[in-house]
């Protein structure tokens, strides 16, 4: 602004001591020329700079690592008018890594129907938050400014890069007890007898012992054990090294996936609490990717291996599968 500023100041000052060196009627129009402009440039503009908003988004909103992303800054302004100057500051951080780069923007015409394009760093894996402060919107002529409102933060899941594996061989007998409907068993086989609640299947009503106890009885399938591998990681580590363990992770579980194994994966967050996910479905694994990938994750922090106690604490027996960034590092326990 002050680069602005100055150069004016010289003008208002020359129209002065123009006006007082000549005293005419030239004089005394420059040197209100001179002193109205400010003002006129100020009416022209305060109607957009008064309604100025910005609009932070990411395109596309998810991408693996290594692919070109975009971020977009969308203006918009109630006059329809391009604005004549904004000034902010861009922030992007990598809420996993921690990494953060900063650039301050200066635009000029800046359109509302034109979105400001610049490219999203995405060399490591890690959900990246673009933020926008010091916000600043200029009048015409830019000697006057007005603060412009932050805009919410827009996101982009920059994906691990999954590694191609095969499902890892499970023993059977293992696992958390199934928590399915209840299925029809062949002659011979057990049931769990219970009064019936609002919402069981007709067919499951056990009529002959209802008619005798005088109320509703229900068999159901007594719980079964479905094998249900456990993948656990130590999160912690340099960027290069979090991106091979989440690597090696996401091809494991999209094996799994592609096998309709359903899984668990485990690890200690930033406070050293254990953090259960489990993943039956694509869904399910986008959302585990956002709770690893949206936490800052430290250089060093404890192993899984200290900590026994998260694997006892769980509701049936599991096949833990530790994963680690080193070659060879996916083996079970």
């Amino acid at each position: 602004m002050a680069v602005r500023r100055v150069p004016y100041a010289l003008v208002l000052a020359g129209a002065l001591l123009f006006h007082i060196t000549n005293e005419n009627y030239l004089g005394q129009f420059l040197l209100a020329l001179c002193a109205a402009l400010p003002l006129l440039s100020l009416a022209l503009s305060l109607p957009g700079m008064l309604g100025c908003r910005l609009t932070l988004s990411a395109a596309p909103a998810a991408l693996n690592r290594g692919e070109e992303g975009r971020w977009l800054l969308a203006v918009e302004s109630p006059t329809g008018l391009p604005l004549a100057r904004l000034a902010l500051r861009l922030t992007v951080e990598n809420l996993l890594t921690g990494q953060t780069e900063r650039r301050r923007l200066a635009l000029s015409g800046v359109a509302r129907r034109r979105p400001v394009e610049f490219a999203a760093p995405t060399p490591h894996c890690g959900l990246l938050e673009l933020r926008a402060d010091r916000l600043r919107v200029f009048d015409c002529l830019g000697l006057i400014s007005l603060p412009v409102p932050r805009p919410k933060p827009a996101r982009l899941l920059c994906r691990p890069v999954p590694l191609p594996t095969d499902p890892p061989a499970l023993p059977e007998g293992l696992g958390f007890p199934s928590s399915g409907p209840a299925a029809p068993r062949g002659p011979g086989e057990d049931y769990d007898l219970r009064a019936y609640r609002p919402g069981d299947p007709m067919r499951s009503v056990h009529w002959k012992l209802s008619s005798k106890w005088d109320q509703l009885i229900v068999r159901e399938r007594g719980a079964s054990t479905a094998p249900l591998p456990l993948l656990t990681l130590d999160r912690f580590g340099g960027p290069e090294e979090l991106d091979r363990l989440l690597d090696k992770l996401l091809g494991l579980s999209q094996a799994l996936l592609r096998s309709q194994r359903p899984h668990g994966v485990l690890w200690l967050g930033r406070d050293g609490q254990p953090q259960l996910r489990t993943v039956s479905d694509w869904k399910d694994q986008q959302d585990c990717l956002l709770a690893l990938l949206g936490e800052p994750a430290p250089p060093e922090g404890l192993r899984l291996d200290s900590r026994p106690e998260p694997l006892r604490g769980l509701e049936g027996p599991v096949f833990p599968i530790h994963v680690a960034a080193e070659e060879g590092g996916a083996g079970h326990d």
